[in-house]
């Protein structure tokens, strides 16, 4: 359910960087501090369902310090 959610807010903010906090609190609610390492489980996951190669992202990269980019080609 928590890959679903993550996915589904960056598919919503397809092609622009969704901060951590907004994932966070898309995902466990009003209160999201303290989740930042689950998130980076949660996307490790979601990255091994949909990347051809999870180590070298090239749909659902890591901008650093920032949050999470999910790449759609059209």
């Amino acid at each position: 359910a928590k890959e679903h959610d993550i996915l589904e807010t960056l598919v919503r903010n397809a092609n622009h960087i969704v901060t951590i906090d907004a994932l966070c609190e898309a995902v466990w609610g009003d209160n999201p501090f303290g989740y930042e390492n689950s998130l980076n489980a949660h996307v490790r996951r979601v990255r091994e369902k949909i990347e051809t190669d999870p180590s070298n992202p090239k749909s659902l990269i890591t901008i650093k310090g920032l949050g999470y980019k999910l790449i759609m080609r059209k």
